[in-house]
């Protein structure tokens, strides 16, 4: 006969199993915010939602955020806690790359509309462009292998149809993630002589900012080139000062600014990460001078592109070292936000250099888990890691973002904000595709998103003065996003 446990035991267990639990839940990242009577009702009903959900994704043994994100989108798109998500102030998106931060079908009816817009349409073998590349030319100057946009529209209207394909992702995209990033860097080529003709900068910006706006977005920190490379086809486009440039990203902060009165942008200036050492150092120095002139816009220093294909971040080491000394001269800081740790290999030690570089915030930081010592180091320096969920997913770093490591990151105490890296690229709009999947995956609470919301801006590149102003206008939205939310219940 079996001796069955006493009860004493039994209470035992299952109390030093409970301390294990409190004990994990003691690190959480959002354990200093307290939700008001109003927000811990919400909660409840968003929690209730959400189980309900969960148990018939487990019955249908189909859950979005374990599948194709293209496979799920329309799914995501018609669900109702989505369109809560949507309403929900999300403070800052701090990583967005400029160049793809709009919608596909706004670029081709834009393409279309612009007299001397032009794409390849040739042979890829036949010498630098690649198929469905734009560029601005006068009519006797463009090369052989470009069509006009609006006559090649006008030929077949299902060329839109190609043309999109050539700029997004679809469901297609379902390989390794070195195979994808080659399709990726494509796409930027394709797009880089349409975003920089100076007829189409301004309004492309505008465009995107209204997209944040419209999701909910207070302030965003686009990664991009701060130099005057936009292009016309009046003059030869040789003067090379960064007033042009400033007076475009003015004029379209004051058109997002007619929209949403507090809504604030910067530009952390990037450079590629496979450029030789004499580049990087002269770029550096630029981007130091620039910032003197306009130190409302520059907020700091990256370097981008893949990192298993490029050189790592040491391979700069001398110049970043460098930097401190020119920053004392022109007395004038250059702060770095390092694009690193957007890996899968164990070679990658990238984010050692971005730690041990004092970079305020990390771009991606997917890997820091194999790091006990910088995991320990980025808690003690109070730095953010910018987490791009749906990014790591379609780039192939993830398959299923339940098991994400920023989830751990947060649980950890590590603190986060939630950005979409390149939506364009991906096919979606703003924030809330990134929100709802970490919010059903992850299984957050409304502290958590209120905590990742928040981070937007309290870890965003503002002065103490523009960052006190921006989280009171944040707390007021994100105030009434509770009342107005729990009205719907009703």
């Amino acid at each position: 006969m079996t001796s069955q446990p006493t009860v004493n035991a039994t209470e035992r267990y299952l109390q030093q199993r409970n301390d294990l639990l409190i004990a994990d839940q003691s690190s959480n990242f959002s354990n200093s915010i307290q939700l008001t009577d109003e927000e811990l009702r919400l909660d409840s009903l968003l929690h209730h939602m959400r189980a309900k959900k969960l148990r018939t994704y487990k019955e249908t043994h189909f859950f979005p955020p374990a599948r194709n994100f293209y496979q799920s989108k329309e799914h995501i798109e018609n669900d109702n806690l989505f369109h809560i998500i949507q309403k929900m102030p999300k403070g800052g998106a701090l990583h967005v790359h400029t160049m793809a931060m709009g919608k596909a079908d706004w670029v081709i009816e834009t393409a279309i509309a612009t007299p001397h817009m032009y794409i390849y349409w040739g042979d890829e073998l036949s010498g630098p462009h690649i198929k469905g590349q734009f560029m601005a030319y006068r009519q006797d100057e463009k090369p052989s292998g470009y069509r006009s946009v609006n006559e090649l529209v006008q030929e077949d209207q299902d060329n839109k149809e190609v043309i999109k394909s050539l700029l997004t992702f679809d469901e297609t995209v379902n390989r390794d993630s070195f195979d994808i990033w080659n399709d990726f860097e494509k796409i930027f080529q394709r797009m880089t002589g349409f975003m920089r003709y100076e007829p189409i900068f301004p309004a492309y910006l505008k465009h995107g900012f209204e997209i944040l706006i419209n999701d909910n977005v207070q302030h965003v920190e686009l990664r991009m080139p701060f130099r005057n490379n936009i292009y016309n086809l009046t003059d030869d486009n040789s003067d090379q000062s960064i007033k042009p440039f400033v007076d475009y990203l003015n004029e379209s902060l004051d058109y997002a600014r007619s929209l949403n009165p507090n809504f604030t942008a910067r530009i952390i200036h990037a450079n590629l990460r496979f450029r030789n050492n004499n580049t990087i150092w002269a770029d550096m120095q630029q981007a130091l001078a620039d910032k003197t002139i306009a130190p409302d816009w520059l907020a700091g220093y990256d370097l981008v592109a893949e990192e298993d294909n490029g050189h790592p971040t040491l391979f700069h080491l001398e110049s970043f070292l460098k930097l401190d000394s020119l920053e004392k001269v022109s007395n004038t800081e250059l702060p770095l936000y390092l694009h690193d740790g957007e890996s899968n290999w164990v070679d990658n030690h990238n984010l050692y250099d971005a730690v041990l570089l004092n970079s305020r915030r990390i771009g991606h930081g997917f890997n820091l888990y194999r790091f006990p010592s910088l995991i320990k180091a980025v808690k003690k320096n109070n730095i953010c890691i910018e987490i791009n969920p749906l990014s790591n997913q379609i780039l192939g770093y993830i398959r299923d973002l339940r098991m994400h490591p920023a989830q751990s990151y947060l649980t950890q105490g590590i603190d986060c904000t939630i950005s979409s890296d390149d939506p364009q690229i991906f096919d979606y709009e703003g924030l809330s595709y990134d929100y709802w999947t970490i919010y059903m995956a992850w299984e957050l609470s409304l502290a958590d998103l209120k905590k990742l919301s928040q981070n937007g801006i309290s870890y965003a590149a503002l002065n103490p003065i523009e960052k006190k102003k921006a989280l009171m206008h944040w707390e007021e939205s994100w105030n009434l996003f509770i009342s107005d939310t729990l009205k719907d219940f009703n």
